[in-house]
């Protein structure tokens, strides 16, 4: 079940985010399922799989880590990271995709989504 979102990710990235167009959040969203993810213990199924669709945003020319859409997920990443009881690969997920963005983790301003809930 992992490999296969981990592989749909990519593969879904490198057909829209890589060629600089938008996802619309009709499609697809990215903040919730990852909220979800934590209300049901599913996030070492949800992060490996926005980790790989965002991965592809390194390609992107409009995707840069200055874009306000990408800085909100990476927000919500990183307090999960930080906060959320995360085993290490999930961890390394985030760590990996924000090598890839050419970003460091702690430059990430967290979110306070999860903790105000």
């Amino acid at each position: 079940e992992r490999n296969l979102l981990k592989n749909l990710g990519s593969w879904l990235d490198g057909l829209v985010l890589a060629k600089d167009k938008p996802m619309k959040h009709s499609n697809i969203a990215f903040i919730q399922p990852l909220i979800e993810g934590d209300d049901w213990n599913r996030l070492i199924v949800a992060i490996p799989f926005v980790c790989k669709v965002l991965e592809q945003c390194s390609k992107s020319r409009t995707f840069r880590s200055s874009n306000a859409w990408l800085v909100a997920i990476l927000g919500l990443l990183v307090e999960l990271y930080q906060f959320a009881e995360l085993k290490l690969d999930v961890k390394f997920e985030i760590e990996v995709l924000c090598k890839s963005l050419d970003i460091d983790l702690k430059d990430v301003e967290p979110t306070d989504i999860l903790c105000n809930r």
